[in-house]
């Protein structure tokens, strides 16, 4: 009985739920030695990652990783906007170097606030539930979405803020999607840990996104319900141009 979860452990978080983008097509794709290893390849880094996140220290340490097959989950507790803040930073990094690293890799998902028991690879709990559930109600665009509850709440923060010295906020890691009015992670945008690369790296990074993209939309021309995620991405890569002038 002393290995039962712990109702103290029970806590009002942040939680996200991320989706790797067409790991199941990659699965059954899979017809030689070379096919398998790039998609254990793309799970052990992505576990490795949530490994690694899971053991740091500092402000990292009561944020909470789990991966299972292509699902990421992430949490913490909330007790401060910071925590949202860090939650996006960690989320805007790893959506970045997934698709601008070889492995080319898109992901989708959904932040928001709700009680959960995430502890030693078991979560559960209704903030679990809702960010499941949300990131399946999102469309198929390749991007993470947070609650309109947690913009507005961060739109209370900004504005009740009257210190002289600039504060950094959830604001300036999100961007609104026009479509449909929802924020979601803006990951082409330089900001966190991005700023510390160099810029020739980033340009190099972009081109190769760009390349990525248009391969896709034309491997992907008639396939319709593959496709539109391309057009999204293309769209976005383009307005995203604003940062490299």
């Amino acid at each position: 009985m002393n290995n039962l979860p712990n109702h103290e452990d029970f806590k009002d978080s942040l939680v996200a739920f991320i989706d790797i983008l067409g790991f199941d097509n990659k699965i059954r794709d899979i017809s030689c030695k070379d096919d398998f290893f790039e998609v254990g390849k793309l799970l052990y880094a992505t576990k490795k990652t949530s490994d690694n996140l899971s053991r740091s220290g500092g402000i990292l340490k009561d944020y909470k990783f789990t991966a299972i097959s292509d699902s990421i989950i992430v949490s913490v507790p909330f007790t401060d906007p910071v925590c949202t803040v860090g939650m996006l930073s960690i989320l805007h990094n790893l959506q970045y170097e997934l698709l601008a690293t070889d492995f080319k890799t898109l992901i989708r998902g959904y932040i928001t606030k709700g009680s959960v028991y995430h502890k030693d690879g078991v979560i559960f709990g209704a903030g679990y539930s809702d960010a499941y559930k949300g990131e399946r109600m999102i469309g198929g665009a390749p991007r993470i979405v947070v609650d309109p509850k947690i913009v507005k709440s961060g739109r209370r923060v900004v504005d009740a803020y009257d210190g002289e010295s600039k504060m950094v906020t959830i604001f300036d890691y999100l961007s609104e999607d026009i479509s449909d009015g929802f924020y979601f992670i803006d990951y082409l945008k330089p900001v966190g840990s991005q700023r510390e690369l160099p810029n020739e790296q980033l340009l190099f990074e972009r081109e190769s996104i760009k390349e990525f993209v248009m391969q896709s939309l034309s491997k992907y021309d008639d396939v319709h319900s593959i496709r539109p995620k391309y057009k999204w991405l293309e769209n976005y890569f383009l307005n995203s141009a604003v940062y490299f002038k």
